[in-house]
């Protein structure tokens, strides 16, 4: 009898502490869901009652801090501080906790202690970006640039994000581009070429070049394609011979090459249509046009097995001008341009022909071959001859289709061209 009442007794005492147990913990439940309600309102007095009824929550010290930090209304730099320190001894390893301190210190001119701080973000958070960039940011505006690039370049290796924005403060704080250049730039291609881009947006043509050479001495793999915009700022900025040379540089490392020009003798790219079609630097390049289309077939050509082909739909009286490619040659030489082509269904009394102009001054030098109408039962030979300008250094070849002057101007049918070649004229 004695051993049921006690029996019954354990089990009113473990009902009650379950009970109490379960009251309590429903309690601390409460007192969290509470705290976060009152902390998703962020204004100082919820974020004091989330601090007072979870004080273990470093996250809720935290948002205190910054509210005080920052502020308009509630600024108090010594409460920030006291927060942040308190969110950094519930969680020493969170990196933010540390970098906002350091601001909190810096705003009240305890430079020593702020600096331990960024040098312990510096330590936890050595290669994230989003840590990285603040500190970068901090040392631009104490002046110490050295130390700013140190912390870009880790930015820089870390992400795209914000390339534009490091060059644009790098060079504002340093107008040296080799420092930049060494010691801010990752030797890295996808970060090469999009400092190399901001140069060139900042028509920093001369500052580009070395950032373009060691490029190349670099072991990272790109495509050639990623030179495209190099090539065409330095034609824009009349640097033939500059852009001239990267795609030779591009030749030379093995990412393009030409069967056609192998021999050296036919300083036309690809004239046979037989390789990549490239459409950038000194290849053959197509400008899309409504009611037209252009491009390599493989069903009709002349040698070995592809030419290019234009289609006219017949619905525009078009100036065609679409298909062309930059070359460079000497001043003052005579030199022989031919070409095959043919026809099929070309209507209207103008068809396409072949064009060769200066690319800078087209007054000095602008020749057309006849044009092409109809249907040529056969491959017709197209064949020019000209004399550069004294200063030519660059010309343009392009297929071109002059707009007709009758009623009847639509243009429809179809034209190849094959085997283009232009060399200096024998003597």
């Amino acid at each position: 009898m004695q051993i049921s009442i006690r029996a019954k007794a354990v089990q009113w005492l473990l009902i009650v502490a379950e009970v109490a147990v379960l009251a309590a913990l429903l309690v601390w439940v409460g007192r969290g869901c509470v705290a976060y309600m009152l902390a998703n309102k962020p204004t100082t007095g919820n974020l004091e009652r989330a601090v007072k009824l979870d004080p273990a929550n470093a996250e809720f010290q935290m948002r205190l801090g910054s509210l005080y930090e920052y502020s308009p209304v509630d600024m108090q730099v010594g409460k920030a501080e006291e927060e942040f320190r308190r969110a950094a001894h519930l969680d020493p390893y969170d990196a933010q906790t540390w970098l906002d301190l350091s601001a909190a210190l810096q705003f009240q001119g305890r430079s020593e202690e702020a600096e331990a701080c960024r040098r312990r973000v510096d330590l936890m958070a050595p290669n994230l970006p989003a840590y990285q960039w603040p500190l970068a940011n901090f040392y631009l505006l104490q002046g110490s640039t050295e130390e700013a690039l140190r912390h870009f370049k880790l930015v820089l290796a870390g992400t795209s994000q914000y390339d534009t924005n490091v060059f644009t403060l790098a060079w504002k704080a340093s107008a040296d581009a080799g420092k930049i250049l060494q010691e801010l730039i990752p030797e890295r291609a996808q970060t090469e070429f999009s400092y190399l881009n901001f140069l060139l947006s900042q028509h920093r043509l001369d500052d580009a070049e070395p950032v373009w050479k060691r490029i190349l001495g670099g072991s990272d793999e790109f495509s050639p394609k990623d030179a495209s915009p190099y090539i065409d700022t330095l034609i824009a900025g009349h640097q033939p011979g500059q852009a001239y040379q990267v795609w030779t540089d591009l030749q030379h490392k093995g990412l393009i090459r030409s069967s056609s020009t192998l021999s050296g003798t036919n300083l036309i790219f690809n004239g046979d249509f037989e390789d990549e079609f490239l459409n950038f630097g000194f290849a053959w390049r197509i400008i899309p046009l409504e009611g037209v289309y252009a491009g390599v077939n493989s069903s009709i050509y002349h040698s070995p097995s592809h030419a290019l082909m234009v289609q006219f739909s017949g619905k525009d009286n078009l100036q065609f001008e679409h298909v062309y490619q930059y070359v460079k040659v000497a001043s003052g030489q005579a030199y022989h341009l031919q070409a095959l082509m043919k026809t099929e269904g070309i209507t209207t009394d103008s068809g396409p022909r072949l064009e060769v102009y200066d690319a800078y001054n087209p007054a000095v030098l602008d020749k057309l071959t006849d044009d092409l109408t109809g249907t040529t039962d056969a491959w017709t030979t197209v064949p020019l001859d000209f004399v550069t300008g004294p200063k030519t250094e660059m010309l343009v070849v392009r297929l071109k289709r002059l707009p007709s002057k009758k009623i009847d101007n639509l243009i429809a049918g179809r034209v190849w061209l094959d085997d283009v070649r232009l060399a200096p004229a024998q003597k």
